[in-house]
């Protein structure tokens, strides 16, 4: 088809590439000067009626919903041939999937950035009921602005189904990539707006990671595993935590039952401001990024950890004291109480010397010593000379005890076994035979 002129508009310039459907040329609008994508279908397919019929719906599919996300179909006809075709504005750039065999892992801050164009565009698609069934990096171009920024486009709508029209889709039937293909589509299950939600998330996944979640070596190993098999964290393989809220929000989207993954597409973008307005600013991404490993993905912008965003969500409204002044004031709070019963401690604390050893009295108590030896000081009282062993012994019969002296009952114990330290003392000659030895120590 090189050289020829497809219905006396669109002069055939290159080819660009082929698809499982279709091929792709490079055409000039000859009255316009333009140039244009020609999307035709393959001519070995164009026999079947029910493949020629999705084709076309690809074009009207596209060309009915309106976003500078979504590639913009301008015309459709057939060739001389049979063959339908297509047209549609010609993108400049290169895919998602060419980005990522090259450049490996993208930064994080990019990813996210053309995360949020991918799932505005297909949010526009929902709100139509009209469902891609096919998303993946080959299906995502990305170009540069003119402001160099990322301009994201998602193209090839041929598994597109409107629900509700669905005359096309037998039951049973497996459409799509096996790797980026939701659990019930693998199923040939019924789906709906969360099977393109499950292959955001694979995605996002080969974005931070640079491969896809599951792969094997047959189509049906592949469709297994996303059947059945848990995703690998993406912090796992890269063995650095620095995606933090982004990868739980990839690893919902990857969710085996629809019910568990978002709700919707806002939803999603919801999450995913959240994440990013936790980092104290909003999202800024240049192209000039400084070089960093690709194991490093937050080059471009520094992500919180998952427990730093739970962390401000649970503790939002909530003041906590400063833990640096409240260990200073409990050290120098239990150095005062440790200061404060040392204190007390020393002055309280008198000790005698050996010899002055002798049983604390009570106050206004009888006489101190027996043997005239020491005497104790107290306060604001004046020495008294140390008494006589005459004045120690007082003997009266039948008579009662000293009321300086409390009374022991039955208790007698002889005057050399109470002091030995007063020495032998003389039984005086006037002491009568019922006279009683008092023991002024007795208790």
């Amino acid at each position: 088809m090189l050289g020829t002129v497809i219905d006396h508009r669109y002069e055939v310039c290159s080819r660009l590439g082929e698809g499982g459907m279709g091929v792709v040329y490079e055409v000039r609008h000859r009255a316009l000067g333009k140039r244009f994508a020609l999307k035709a279908l393959r001519k070995d397919l164009a026999a079947e009626p029910e493949i020629a019929a999705r084709f076309l719906q690809e074009a009207r599919t596209a060309a009915s919903v309106s976003h500078p996300g979504l590639v913009e179909i301008t015309d459709f006809g057939r060739l001389a041939s049979g063959q339908p075709f297509f047209v549609m504005e010609l993108l400049e750039g290169q895919s998602l999937a060419t980005l990522i065999r090259r450049g490996g892992p993208i930064p994080a801050g990019r990813a996210v950035d053309i995360v949020r164009q991918i799932a505005a565009a297909l949010s526009a698609a929902h709100d139509l009921s009209i469902i891609h069934r096919d998303l993946k990096p080959d299906n995502i171009h990305v170009s540069a602005d003119d402001q160099g920024r990322d301009r994201v486009t998602i193209v090839d709508f041929g598994l597109a189904k409107v629900i509700g029209a669905s005359r096309l889709t037998r039951a049973g039937m497996v459409f799509g990539t096996p790797h980026y293909m939701s659990p019930e589509q693998a199923m040939g299950e019924t789906t709906d707006h969360r099977s393109d939600i499950y292959a955001l998330g694979i995605v996002m996944y080969e974005m931070f990671t640079g491969r896809v979640p599951f792969e094997a070596d047959s189509y049906m190993g592949v469709l297994t595993k996303q059947m059945y098999m848990t995703p690998t964290p993406p912090s796992q393989l890269l063995g650095t935590n620095k995606l933090g809220a982004l990868e739980d929000i990839s690893l919902r989207c990857l969710e085996k039952k629809p019910e568990h993954r978002y709700g919707s597409l806002r939803e999603f973008t919801e999450d995913l401001d959240r994440a990013l307005s936790s980092t104290g600013g909003p999202l800024r991404v240049t192209r000039q990024r400084r070089p960093t490993p690709r194991s490093v993905l937050a080059d471009a912008l520094e992500l919180p950890t998952r427990d730093e965003v739970a962390a401000r969500s649970n503790g939002a409204g909530q003041r906590r004291w400063p833990r640096g002044p409240l260990l200073v004031v409990a050290t120098f709070f239990l150095a005062g109480i440790g200061g404060m019963l040392a204190l007390r401690h020393r002055g309280t604390a008198v000790r005698l010397p050996a010899e002055h050893a002798l049983p604390t009295p009570q106050a206004d108590s009888a006489p101190l010593g027996a043997t005239g030896e020491a005497s104790l000081l107290q306060p604001g009282r004046s020495a008294k000379p140390p008494p006589t062993a005459e004045a120690l012994l007082t003997v009266q019969s039948h008579a009662e005890p000293s009321p300086a002296v409390p009374k022991s009952p039955n208790r007698k114990v002889p005057l050399a076994s109470a002091h030995p330290a007063a020495g032998p003392v003389k039984k005086p000659t006037h002491l009568g035979q019922s006279s009683e030895i008092v023991d002024p120590w007795g208790k």
